[in-house]
């Protein structure tokens, strides 16, 4: 039994370390564009944390690219105009091509990132297509949505990222703030109670999100305050 259990925790071990490789070398890359404002940085550390982003894959040549590339910079705009700031779409190419930067980020000011050839890795990761463009929930593993752009007119498939993007936005309320002062302390606890005597309910004091506000709440709160201290 206890050999079980020693090799179960090893088991777990290793995935968490797999995990944690995986999502560091996918997500370590420079951004190459020199009209983007993360130009130089190692983009997904830490610039997009806690983003929703779309990967928007080249394995070959460059016909198209550019227009797509430049259409997407559009879309990202409107999403951030909109209240979607955290949201960013980037470019993922073939670093076997050559003039990447000037080719691939006319009229765009999207970040632009190198797939080492010719493993590839980043594009065998996530089993993309040329010119697919994969929607990563804000993990930064889970694919939410993916589709092959056949068309170099984007407008077509842009309702349904737009969709997609909404529909797992993240929220902006901080676990466990019932009474949005952007803190979590005594007070929300003082909070919550005087709503489980008087019978309310909300979304952000359901901590446990079992359909009820009760004492299972308060404890949840105050493990979050305890964990900060």
């Amino acid at each position: 039994m206890k050999g079980s259990k020693r090799l179960n925790k090893l088991l777990i071990f290793f995935i968490i370390i797999a995990n944690v490789a995986f999502s560091q070398y996918v997500y370590s890359k420079q951004d190459l564009n020199s009209t983007s404002s993360s130009y130089g940085e190692m983009v997904w550390q830490p610039t997009y944390n806690d983003y929703i982003t779309l990967h928007y894959f080249t394995t070959q040549g460059w016909a198209g690219w550019t227009s797509i590339f430049g259409q997407l910079s559009d879309f990202q705009e409107e999403l951030h105009a909109e209240g979607y700031d955290k949201v960013v779409i980037i470019g993922v190419g073939h670093s076997a091509q050559q003039n990447f930067n000037s080719n691939f980020c006319a009229n765009s000011n999207l970040p632009l990132i190198v797939d080492q050839s010719p493993n590839l890795p980043i594009y065998e990761a996530f089993g993309g297509e040329h010119r697919e463009l994969v929607v990563i929930d804000t993990d930064g593993i889970t694919v939410l949505y993916r589709q092959t752009l056949n068309s170099t007119y984007f407008p077509l498939y842009a309702d349904n990222f737009r969709e997609v993007i909404i529909s797992n936005y993240p929220s902006n309320s901080m676990e466990g703030d019932v009474n949005s002062d952007e803190i979590v302390n005594i007070l929300d606890i003082i909070q919550l109670v005087n709503m489980i005597l008087s019978g309310e309910y909300a979304d952000n004091a359901d901590l446990n999100s079992d359909g009820m506000v009760n004492i299972l709440d308060i404890i949840q709160i105050a493990n979050i305050i305890l964990s900060n201290e």
